[in-house]
């Protein structure tokens, strides 16, 4: 489990601080408090602490003079700042000693929990600090849509980011394999595209260079010539591959475009050849949800779910999916999401797949299509119950309990499912996490926004029915949640729905 340590002189500040994350839900003991840099470094000379967050003016030392003693002793701790000053000399010296993020006083309880679990999935990577680590998270929250907009204007001035441009998109490039090199090519393409663009440029949890490119004119069809003419010449061709999202207009979209490389690099087989990437199948609609839906709840056996049979006659007899092939496709696309929403830190999931049903012969037709789809299906299942056993009998019931809450409408934290079977809630988060590479709290709001999928089908549901059948006691905070999630509000996704129908 990790230990933080909260230092400010103000009693009501930590109070916040203690009380407005539930800490424990993402694997932390009780954090620890101090009222001043002097009793903090005190108290780290007896214990070890791996996240400090301390305000910048304080008795004796400074906040800036406690974390540059800190870097000096204690290198490996994650570091966030509180000011209440936003000039750019305080703000350029956070950068510099490698702070995960500095957060303005009074501190929003949204951009507080947004940088708290940042930073926590940063020590759980165990990703090295470093000067960069502020622009690279910034980046990361800006790329995945949990930054608001106010943070994100003003981190923008900060770190020299342009959110006044008319489009931006991403563009993501991986090796083919492990033993490819993509270095020469990645460096051509941020030279060239810096001559014609303003590009921002990271790393992502798994392994994913991304681009994120800033124009007035971004056309795909051409970024793919570009790209394709560069990995020829730096003899690239069979050692990376490239994916670019959808342009948008809105910087706040941004994490649509992203949405849709991470789509292609996760589903797609990385053995196709071209270095441009695509994938045969819409896995935003609501008929894609739908699909992953039923899978997910045929996987987990969950009452009321759909049989193998149901499903495979469902998909192979509606009309966007004729042949058996196409059908197949959807299936792999769709247990794909399904695996790496369930289990995002477990690799390889995509050769396998491919390396069993890429060479299978899908001429079928008719009864022989749905039986062949359905034995696809069954298969499916029994690969994952088998990454499910894997897991801890303790972390397997934890699931368990938040899909059970959500179909209830009941809710469910941690500390309840804590106070039913007597283990410690931050150890059980501690382990939800390394196990599964999710955190307790966002798992359960992914499986509630996934379980509204299905109820918003129904044409007589209200929003705020919804809303509070999967669990949400406001109907705005899921709206907005969905949004964050889906791209869109739950009425737009319906109409989307009623559209495809």
């Amino acid at each position: 489990m990790y230990r933080v340590l909260l230092v400010d002189d103000e009693e009501s500040v930590l109070k916040v601080l203690k009380t407005s994350i539930d800490w424990q839900a993402m694997g932390v003991e009780t954090p620890m408090t101090a009222a001043d840099g002097m009793q903090a470094l005190e108290m780290m000379e007896r214990e070890s602490f791996h996240m400090l967050i301390t305000d910048i003016k304080m008795p004796r030392i400074s906040g800036l003079e406690l974390i540059r003693r800190v870097r000096c002793l204690y290198p490996e701790t994650r570091c966030i700042l509180l000011t209440a000053y936003s000039e750019f000399d305080y703000a350029k010296e956070a950068i510099q000693l490698g702070v995960e993020n500095y957060l303005l006083k009074p501190v929003q309880k949204e951009e507080l929990e947004n940088t708290v679990q940042s930073t926590m999935a940063n020590l759980y990577r165990r990703r090295s600090t470093g000067e960069n680590m502020l622009y690279d998270n910034i980046l990361h929250r800006w790329l995945t849509g949990s930054i608001s907009e106010e943070e994100l204007g003003e981190r923008a001035g900060v770190l020299g980011l342009n959110l006044y441009l008319p489009q931006y998109c991403v563009v993501g490039i991986t090796k083919r394999r492990k033993d490819s090199t993509s270095s020469l090519f990645r460096s051509a393409c941020l030279e060239q595209l810096s001559r014609q663009y303003e590009v921002y440029h990271c790393w992502n949890d798994k392994g994913m260079f991304v681009m994120i490119l800033g124009g007035r004119s971004l056309a795909q069809d051409q970024l793919e010539k570009e790209l394709c003419i560069l990995a020829r010449q730096q003899g690239a061709e069979d050692q990376v591959v490239a994916a670019i999202g959808g342009v948008v207009s809105d910087p706040q979209a941004l994490h649509l475009s992203y949405s849709l490389v991470c789509d292609m690099m996760e589903l797609a087989d990385l053995n196709q050849t071209g270095v441009m990437l695509n994938i045969h199948a819409d896995t935003r609609s609501p008929d894609a949800d739908q699909l992953i839906e039923d899978l997910r709840m045929f996987c987990y056996r969950a009452p009321g779910g759909k049989d193998s049979n149901v499903i495979a006659v469902q998909l192979y007899w509606s009309v966007p999916y004729k042949g058996a092939d196409e059908c197949l496709h959807h299936v792999i696309y769709a247990y794909l999401r399904v695996l790496t929403s369930e289990f995002p830190e477990q690799e390889n999931s995509q050769e396998q797949l491919y390396k069993r049903f890429g060479t299978r012969s899908r001429e079928a037709t008719g009864d022989e299509a749905v039986q062949m789809l359905s034995s696809a299906l069954e298969w499916m299942r029994a690969d994952f119950e088998k990454r499910l056993d894997v897991l801890s009998p303790i972390v397997r019931l934890a699931i368990r309990y938040i899909h059970e809450s959500v179909r209830s409408g009941d809710g469910g934290s941690i500390k309840e499912f804590s106070s039913k079977t007597g283990v410690n809630p931050a150890y059980l988060g501690h382990l939800f996490k390394e196990e599964t590479g999710n955190f307790f709290n966002s798992y359960l709001m992914q499986c509630r926004i996934n379980r509204s999928v299905i109820l918003l089908k129904k044409p007589n549901s209200k929003i705020k029915d919804v809303a509070s059948q999967v669990g949400f006691a406001s109907t705005s905070y899921f709206v907005r949640c969905f949004r964050e999630s889906k791209g869109v509000s739950p009425a737009r996704y319906r109409i989307g729905r009623e559209e495809q129908s």
